[in-house]
């Protein structure tokens, strides 16, 4: 019976629904019209804005450790799959179109294009996409470390095809394992580990509301 039990529960945590359920935000918001949502988006871009300022360099490292990440996470379990995409795709283009919102008041096309961070900048619409979509489908409240650290692993995806495509003289060949993903990890962890909790605490008060 005991054997059972843990079966069930397992495949209840791993277990993806069919059709997407409402975001944080549409619980906290409930019928909330275009105003409501141009709102929520544009807060969302000033707020990973200005957690992109929040930063420091590893030695022999031009990539910045930020808290930016920590707000893609929560704008992706947040907002959500459109409006988490929406956000993430108007915070890159409002950076490419010229406004400081990149780490160290980064911003403009040749940022963008030219960079070492240009990779991880569209890591984050795919982090954001991953996350919301998950979040949407079930894997929320206390399962939401899971899209979490999903969407932490796919930031790098795109970053490390950038680096790897593209000559920065950097990373040193050889060494793109160990210079633009390995050192990122333990800040990766904290961010997502700490993003998972307060969004859990968030659908904890909503719930209790409810």
């Amino acid at each position: 019976m005991q054997q059972t039990v843990i079966s069930t529960r397992s495949t209840k945590t791993f277990f993806l629904s069919t059709s997407p359920g409402p975001s944080l935000f549409e619980c906290v918001v409930p019928n909330a019209n275009v105003w409501y949502k141009t709102v929520a988006v544009i807060t969302a871009i000033l707020l990973v804005s200005l957690l992109a300022q929040a930063r420091f360099f590893l030695p022999d490292n031009p990539v910045p450790i930020t808290l930016q990440g920590f707000g893609v996470l929560m704008m992706g379990s947040v907002l959500g799959l459109r409006l988490g995409l929406l956000s993430a795709i108007g915070y890159y283009l409002v950076g490419m179109a010229g406004l400081p919102v990149f780490a160290k008041g980064g911003a403009g096309w040749d940022y963008v294009v030219h960079g070492v961070t240009g990779g991880y900048l569209l890591g984050f619409i795919l982090a954001v996409s991953v996350i919301g979509y998950l979040s949407q489908r079930g894997w929320n409240r206390g399962r939401s470390l899971w899209p979490m650290m999903i969407g932490s692993l796919l930031i790098y995806a795109p970053a490390l095809i950038w680096l790897s495509v593209f000559d920065f003289s950097w990373p040193a060949e050889g060494k793109l394992l160990a210079s633009a993903f390995y050192p990122f990890i333990p800040g990766d962890l904290l961010k997502l580990v700490s993003a998972a909790a307060l969004t859990g605490g968030l659908w904890h008060l909503v719930d209790r509301k409810k």
